[in-house]
């Protein structure tokens, strides 16, 4: 069976498409391809990236060049002539109905996060936001008669989805346990040495750089800051002159993107791995953060908003982690002092978050109901 990803944002090297999906897909002997935008002006050419063939395309720009792209996209994906299509956004979703309809290919939505409201919040105003998402909430019931099966990162997504249960199948975006063989066992910080705290994958204001900065202000100075990933709201001169307001230099250190083989074995370096959504947004309130998983792994003590229904009640139960209010800076220097000031409870709770990766939250466990979904599918 040939499955093909079409993505119209996902790059190539994205986690969860990618990394763990396509992956896992093209390991239990499918036959996998991902058509996704190219990261430069020019698509590279076809290639192969772990067992999985990658066709980029040079990808509009805003929501008017993604609405313009969708006829080339129906081509692209077409040519493949894959038996099953999997659909990683809205846009690519509906061609993957246009596949159904005309070509009669199996068609899979993969909902990774609350797309009416995340639409509504992030485009317009308070007063026209519930008419943007019941539009929006319209458009699915009628793509959702035309798709086999919809694939969802969390249990949160599933009410925007007046389907059968049947059709539904909960995949969620764990950690793969794999990584657990380069973690190995960790020793408690020396007490008084420095420590890290690090913030992996996109970072922004709506995911609390302003607040993070000012906490870290208020910390000891033995305590710095790592993000791996990328400041991608416009505002990254901004942020280092916040930086340089607060004194900050020497501390914070900013890295791009890389394989994630690399920035794991940044995490096992640092001391505390760090999630920081402001509460104010809805999909930041049902976010299931796949960093928190590769945290856990990493055998890290953890900072999350106690606002993230999702994933609150995972680091409560398995003690691995302080919840914090990521709106008050306050709340983030005390829970970082916290753990700074006691070693041995900041390796304590690393250990729980590990334990509980290789027993409940790990990605194999999740990648076999994707693999037997599309069994059934064929």
């Amino acid at each position: 069976m040939k499955i093909c990803f079409v993505s119209s944002m996902h790059p190539e090297n994205d986690k969860r498409v990618h990394d763990k999906e396509a992956r896992s897909l093209q390991k239990a002997g499918f036959d996998v391809v991902h058509i996704c935008p190219g990261s430069k002006v020019g698509s590279a050419p076809p290639h192969t990236v772990d067992g999985v063939v990658v066709r980029q395309y040079v990808a509009g720009k805003g929501i008017r060049g993604r609405l313009l792209q969708l006829r080339r996209l129906y081509q692209l994906a077409k040519d493949e002539d894959a038996d099953a299509y999997h659909c990683n956004e809205v846009d690519s979703w509906v061609v993957g109905v246009f596949l159904k309809i005309f070509c009669r290919k199996i068609c899979v939505f993969d909902v990774h996060e609350h797309y009416p409201s995340t639409f509504a919040e992030s485009r317009f105003n308070k007063r026209l936001q519930p008419i943007i998402e019941a539009v929006i909430r319209l458009l699915f019931k009628i793509l959702l008669p035309f798709t086999d099966r919809v694939v969802l990162a969390k249990r949160t997504v599933s009410d925007d989805f007046t389907c059968s249960d049947k059709k539904k199948v909960l995949v969620q975006n764990f950690t793969p346990i794999g990584s657990l063989a380069v973690a190995g066992d960790r020793s408690p910080r020396e007490p008084g040495s420095p420590m890290t705290v690090v913030h992996l994958g996109l970072f922004s204001k709506i995911r609390g750089w302003p607040e993070v900065l000012n906490a870290l202000s208020q910390t000891d100075e033995r305590v710095n800051l790592k993000i791996i990933g990328e400041i991608n709201d416009g505002s990254l001169s901004e942020f280092y002159q916040r930086v340089t307001d607060l004194g900050l230099q020497g501390r914070v250190e900013v890295l791009e993107w890389m394989p994630f083989e690399c920035a794991f074995s940044h995490l096992l370096q640092a001391d505390v791995g760090l999630i920081a959504f402001q509460p104010h947004i809805k999909n930041h309130i049902f976010a299931m953060p796949h960093k928190l998983f590769d945290y856990m792994a990493a055998g890290m003590a953890v900072l999350i908003p106690k606002q993230a229904i999702e994933v609150a009640p995972i680091v409560e139960n398995s003690k691995c982690g302080i919840l914090i209010d990521p709106s008050e800076s306050d709340d983030i220097s005390q829970a970082i002092m916290t753990v700074f000031n006691d070693p041995e409870l900041s390796h304590l709770m690393g250990c729980r978050g590990q334990q509980a990766v290789t027993e409940v939250y790990n990605w194999e466990a999740e990648a076999e109901k994707l693999i037997n979904m599309y069994r059934e599918l064929r």
